[in-house]
């Protein structure tokens, strides 16, 4: 291997885990209009304000101002800790073996839209809102002394991503008869990230394109053993098979899509909708740092020379030049780029009014995540590496009800309840802690409404709750690099959002 393709694996690494926490179903917010938030999210068969433009465009068509205005902004508060298995299930000893709490990080969540009710039969507007965003930052690593290299990490905070997806969606809404409406949305997706994570891969990659390629993988791993048993010898307690390599990246990308939608009212008390959302690959391009945190290793290497010096002293040189205790950075580099499959989403939902004042909604969505199969990394249009992750596609069940507990000559009091479930699509052999969907999802919402006139004023609540997530056992990419695919230990997760809405009707 030589050193420039050496590094393109690292780099493609890089790119696979900035994919895996900027698309991750928990980064997945859904909280688009404060009323539908607080009847769990269930507002497909109903979609008749203004957030239909996210869940249903076809609703559009039942706004009955000329001129309808909406916003909410939620606020985020998700909190999370790991506890990493101990050496040698986790392959590194300067993982902290102590349960961590990810740094607290609250996020602010917009979403806006204007609509114009052309005639009675058609709505047409702008809807901007994020479907996704979100992010983490842990302080994991513990580097002991005996690494020989205690400032391989550059900060405290190792672990860190941060992500956001806009969308701006023109969307039109159609009632072809009394029953039947259509709408459609076309999406421009604005996304960008920055994530930083340290990855574990097998020392014997730096090691050869060190070498210039001269080096056998024989010859590697007899002196990787030489080595490990020296470490071993000395107590240790970091595997000396491995070192800590430190990403750095950001990136930005754009893709196209659409949101189309049904609503049928099958009667005045009921009425089903279906809607799906598809989008074009995010095409991302960013700039990264790569460095790579090397041991001290001096006196083992001269000690394997002095026994074997046939087959280890002609390298020794090379080999104590890598393994000099010292940080490594293979430079800076631009325009990395990385073609990010964005998953469908379809489902259907329905709406019942078993009396005037009240309303339940129950909806299913299913998305397909498994589009991630296959990451393609690109530099100059050269093909870098191909990588996969194994996701699942996931199911959401939810259901809401609404409430008028109070009318008043000018005035209306809407109280709501509602939940959600949804399994996480990450596999236990994918699980890194920059991910904040680590199990099945269980959400709990609740809300109320003001409509005064033109103006409606809605609050909402959720706790979103994953559970505990163990994993037990560390996985390994079968390649060359042999690198962690995974991080074995245990997961905590949960959630506080708080969304308010406005709309006005004019």
């Amino acid at each position: 291997m030589k050193k420039r393709e050496g590094i393109a694996l690292l780099v493609a690494l890089t790119v696979l885990a900035c994919a895996a926490a900027f698309a991750s179903n928990g980064t997945q917010i859904g909280t688009v209009g404060a009323r539908s938030t607080a009847m769990g999210s269930a507002f497909r068969g109903l979609a008749d304000d203004w957030s239909a433009v996210y869940f249903n465009p076809a609703g559009l068509t039942q706004l009955d101002a000329k001129w309808t205005i909406g916003a909410s902004a939620g606020y985020l508060m998700p909190r999370g800790s790991y506890q990493a298995y101990a050496y040698p299930t986790n392959p590194f000893a300067g993982l902290s073996t102590a349960e961590v709490d990810a740094a607290a990080r609250n996020f602010l969540v917009p979403a806006f839209s204007i609509f114009y009710k052309a005639s009675e039969k058609l709505t047409a507007g702008l809807g901007v809102y994020a479907p996704n965003g979100l992010g983490t930052e842990w302080n994991l690593m513990s580097v002991p002394a005996s690494y020989g290299n205690t400032g391989a990490i550059s900060k405290e905070n190792e672990f860190f991503s941060d992500h956001q997806v806009i969308d701006i969606a023109p969307t039109v809404a159609y009632q072809i008869t009394d029953k039947l409406s259509v709408g459609l949305g076309l999406k421009y997706t604005i996304g960008k990230m920055a994530i930083d994570q340290v990855m574990l891969p097998q020392t014997r990659l730096i090691m050869y394109q060190n070498a210039g390629g001269a080096l056998q993988l024989a010859q590697i791993d007899q002196l990787l053993g030489g080595i490990a048993q020296i470490g071993a010898a000395m107590q240790n307690p970091v595997d000396p098979s491995r070192i800590m390599v430190e990403n750095n990246l950001e990136g930005d990308g754009s893709a196209m899509g659409a949101n189309l939608g049904l609503l049928f009212k099958v009667s005045e008390k009921l009425s089903i909708g279906v809607s799906g959302r598809y989008s074009t690959d995010l095409k991302l391009k960013g700039t990264y740092k790569l460095t790579a945190g090397m041991p001290n290793y001096q006196a083992q290497i001269d000690a394997l020379a002095a026994a074997d010096p046939v087959n280890v002293g002609p390298y020794a040189p090379t080999l104590k030049a890598t393994f000099n205790g010292q940080n490594q950075s293979f430079g800076n580099y631009e325009d990395v780029e990385a073609e990010l499959p964005l998953p469908l989403v379809v489902g259907g939902g329905i709406a019942f009014k078993p009396s005037e004042r009240l309303t339940l909604t129950a909806d299913a969505t299913y998305t397909n995540w498994s589009a991630w199969d296959e990451v393609k990394v690109m530099k100059d249009d050269v093909e870098l590496n191909s990588l996969g992750l194994d996701w699942e596609n996931t199911i959401e069940i939810g259901a809401g009800v609404e409430w008028l507990a109070k009318q008043m000559e000018c005035k209306s009091l809407f109280l709501r309840l509602g939940g959600y479930t949804v399994n996480s699509p990450v596999p236990n052999t994918t699980m890194n802690p920059t991910l904040l969907d680590p199990a099945r999802r269980y959400v709990v919402t609740a809300g109320v409404g003001l409509a005064m006139g033109k103006i409606v004023v809605d609050l909402a609540y959720e706790r979103v709750i994953f559970g505990e997530k163990d994993i037990p056992a560390s996985e390994y990419d079968p390649g060359e690099s042999g690198h962690m695919l995974n991080y074995a230990g245990i997961y905590n997760f949960n959630a506080n959002v708080f969304t308010l809405g406005v709309s006005v009707g004019l």
